[in-house]
């Protein structure tokens, strides 16, 4: 989801646990254009609320009766100054109307980085599930703790974008 779908609910999650619902925000701009974004922001943030107040929420969710809501905003990318200033004030709207808010930023510059240990992409006939062969050996124990910085390159798989460590089962021969 973006932040430009503001008449569409990102997310709804529930906590059984501590008995909390979350209706999340995904902020995927840059703050180039603040005053857009600002825009984009309150009325995402009015939407919610109306989704919230009209009842709608509890219609598709009918376990959260008397569940408190928090409105969870993940940012894509760091707020500037005057983003941040502009947040506190919609925390404080959110607040007084009576839910709670939660705001946290995620980097995924990672993720979208070209990396250079495989240059070939999987492709589909890859993603099959087969036998596995040609597995290194696995590390052992003692060096377990200096493994994360030295992985070896049949480890870890491409699949597109992400990156997936390979996880190798033991055998009863203990390898």
């Amino acid at each position: 989801m973006s932040l430009l779908d503001v008449d569409s609910i990102d997310y709804v999650g529930v906590n059984n646990l501590f008995k909390r619902v979350y209706v999340g925000i995904f902020d995927d701009l840059d703050w180039d254009d603040e005053a857009t974004h600002f825009a984009l922001l309150t009325k995402k943030i009015d939407r919610y609320t109306q989704y919230i107040r009209s009842g709608q929420l509890l219609t598709a969710y009918p376990v959260v009766r008397g569940y408190p809501v928090v409105f969870e905003y993940v940012a894509m990318r760091p707020m500037t100054r005057s983003a941040e200033a502009f947040w506190k004030t919609r925390e404080a709207l959110i607040r007084s109307v009576g839910y709670g808010v939660r705001c946290r930023t995620v980097d995924v510059r990672h993720a979208l980085a070209s990396d250079t240990l495989v240059d070939t992409p999987v492709s589909a006939t890859a993603t099959a599930i087969g036998p596995v062969a040609n597995l290194p050996a696995p590390l052992p124990l003692s060096a377990a703790a200096g493994a994360r910085e030295e992985l070896h390159r049949d480890d870890i798989v491409h699949g597109g974008r992400r990156s997936v460590l390979v996880m190798r089962k033991k055998t009863s021969a203990g390898r």
